[in-house]
């Protein structure tokens, strides 16, 4: 099964394009922003990295160890995003890149005028739903999982980015916004699966309720009555601040939970009914199709 998480590689540079073998660079340069696409072909240690300008990563292929000022150490694999501010000293390994298994990674770099452009208009014409805070890029929380829709979005960039189109600023821009906009989704779906959604009374009272009563069975009526809104207030909610509805936000944590009962219990059966599932057997298809192998094969890799 495809990994819907895990954003598309991009063509490896040839041997006579190679000028090193250890974080190998190419840039694609537009008018407001700058991809660069990053290849490591031996293994290397505490290799220095830093940027000018905001910059969103993508682990494509392959595994490094990141080193970041004051943060522990920690592995980055591709499905996964980090978006780091200006000048952010960064100390990387390689321990598996090979010249035929080299790993690919690549860097957006962003002027903070151009994010704030799109932030502003954002907080002017799309405010936030019962909340206290403005949109903002929380950069403590650097770094994220992605999200189906967030991998298809840097797919689609970085598509229009490397080909050919004459209208490929215009194009690269307008897929930039919406970036910007998953990407402050996925912050605040993180930031409320963690629990530290503190600006948002109604999506942590929400968030609560559902993980106090995951195997019982939760309709959008009963998340109505417990946030006291209308259906259409309850949507709009989700769908502007979290970019999913209040079903699949429960989906999602059933299955996340699921994770984690598979490895104590050991149980498929057992895990299926306690994260509120009734059918064995559909809740075997959802997991596979969410998380990419069968609940027994995760309770094996586990």
């Amino acid at each position: 099964m495809i990994n819907n998480r895990l954003v598309n590689s991009l063509p490896f540079s040839s041997r006579h394009e190679l000028s090193t073998l250890v974080e190998n660079r190419r840039a694609f340069t537009l008018e407001n922003l700058e991809l660069n696409v990053f290849e490591t072909y031996q293994r290397s240690e505490k290799v220095a990295l830093q940027f000018d300008d905001l910059v969103i990563i993508n682990m494509i292929h392959g595994k490094k160890v990141m080193h970041l000022h004051q943060r522990d150490s920690f592995e980055y694999l591709p499905g996964q995003t980090m978006i780091l501010p200006a000048y952010s000293k960064m100390q990387i390994d390689f321990p598996e890149a090979t010249f035929k298994d080299p790993t690919q990674c690549t860097a957006l770099t962003i002027s903070k005028a151009k994010i704030d452009e799109v932030i502003n208009h954002l907080n002017e014409h799309y405010p936030k739903v019962n909340a206290l805070t403005d949109w903002k890029l929380d950069l403590n929380l650097f770094h994220l999982y992605n999200t189906p829709e967030l991998t298809d979005l840097i797919n689609k960039l970085f598509q229009t980015i490397t080909g050919d189109n004459p209208l490929k600023d215009a194009l690269t821009d307008l897929t930039f916004r919406e970036l910007i906009i998953r990407l402050l989704q996925t912050q605040s779906l993180l930031s409320l699966d963690i629990g530290k959604t503190k600006n948002n009374t109604a999506l942590e009272h929400i968030r609560n309720y559902i993980h106090a009563h995951l195997s019982e069975s939760i309709t959008v009526e009963v998340l109505e009555k417990q946030a006291n809104m209308s259906k259409s207030s309850l949507f709009r909610l989700f769908k502007n601040e979290l970019g999913i509805t209040p079903i699949e936000y429960i989906i999602r944590t059933r299955i996340q939970q699921a994770k984690s009962l598979l490895r104590k219990t050991k149980s498929v059966k057992e895990t299926c009914f306690s994260v509120g599932f009734n059918d064995v057997n559909y809740f075997v298809r959802l997991f596979k199709n969410r998380v990419g192998i069968t609940p027994g094969a995760y309770i094996i890799c586990g």
